[in-house]
């Protein structure tokens, strides 16, 4: 029924805990998609290993001869999915033994009701089993981007976690670049503008958090301005200039896509001339409350 898609690259000693929570797992038909993005640390024969003394759920292995970054390593296991739902696990979490169990009972409600649902959301606990963030405004909430995003006046704060349509998510797969990362929320959000998500007040996703762990690493100036960049143009690109103006989500985005034109450009990849002299009016109205608030 599942498909669990898991990125990896040199967690030969962290990815035991996501194999550790699967055995645990009390619904037990999804496959486990491992992609090696170019490891040197021995994580095959460790997988190899657990092929062998794994009889309840199926384990498939990939190894990719050059590192590519999470976003496509992702995209390359997405297309080994053949089973109906995809979960993508990172390889330094872990996940309640109920986790498959109750996205199955979601899943078969909602294919019952027949309604645009593209996705499950559920909720993301640390490692004191605390809620990260906010929880959704309405439990078993329905919906859509404009609602979710654009018309929701605090924005959800904190990480959520998801269970996809296997052929949706294969239809738009993860914007990716090999010198910065590129939010997967703009991934979503892209997705969500078609269909809905179902977000469920649950907790599903322990995460854990790493000195390799991907908020907690240091990046240059100029790699955080190309992924600002990167996610300005794909937040953006179709996006008329009356909803940049309008929406603050919108604003938000195109302040960081004007601030990141000061370290990094791209020919090929960039916003209409329109777009960006609106990004750059709202850049200089909005950074002198940007600089007090730093104050």
């Amino acid at each position: 029924m599942f498909n669990i898609v898991t990125p990896t690259y040199n967690r030969k000693d962290l990815i035991s805990r996501v194999y550790d929570s699967l055995r645990k797992q009390t619904f037990k038909d999804f496959k486990w998609i491992i992609v090696d993005d170019g490891s040197s640390d021995n994580t095959k024969e460790l997988i190899q290993t657990w092929q062998k003394e794994t009889e309840d759920f199926e384990i498939e292995y990939y190894y990719l001869d050059q590192n590519v970054g999470k976003p496509e390593a992702v995209n390359f296991g997405l297309q080994k999915c053949d089973r109906p739902y995809t979960i993508i696990a990172d390889s330094d979490d872990t996940h309640v033994p109920n986790t498959l169990s109750d996205l199955k009972s979601i899943w078969d409600v909602i294919n019952l009701s027949s309604h645009n649902i593209c996705a499950i959301w559920t909720l993301v606990i640390d490692e004191d089993n605390n809620v990260k963030g906010d929880k959704f405004p309405k439990d078993w909430w329905q919906v859509g981007f404009k609602e979710r995003v654009l018309d929701l006046k605090n924005q959800l704060h904190g990480d959520k976690w998801h269970c996809w349509n296997t052929e949706i998510l294969k239809a738009h797969p993860l914007y990716s670049d090999d010198g910065c990362h590129i939010g997967e929320s703009h991934t979503w959000n892209r997705i969500n503008k078609k269909h809905d998500f179902l977000c469920v007040n649950i907790n599903h996703l322990k995460a854990h958090i790493t000195e390799q762990s991907l908020i907690t690493s240091k990046r240059s100036r100029k790699a955080e301005a190309r992924g600002a960049y990167y996610s300005g143009y794909y937040g953006l690109k179709d996006v008329s200039t009356s909803a940049i103006i309008s929406n603050k989500y919108y604003r938000y985005i195109a302040f960081e896509y004007a601030k990141s034109k000061f370290y990094y450009s791209d020919k090929k990849l960039k916003l209409s001339f329109s777009k960006y002299l609106v990004s750059l009016a709202i850049f200089i109205l909005l950074i002198p409350n940007r600089l007090l608030n730093k104050l």
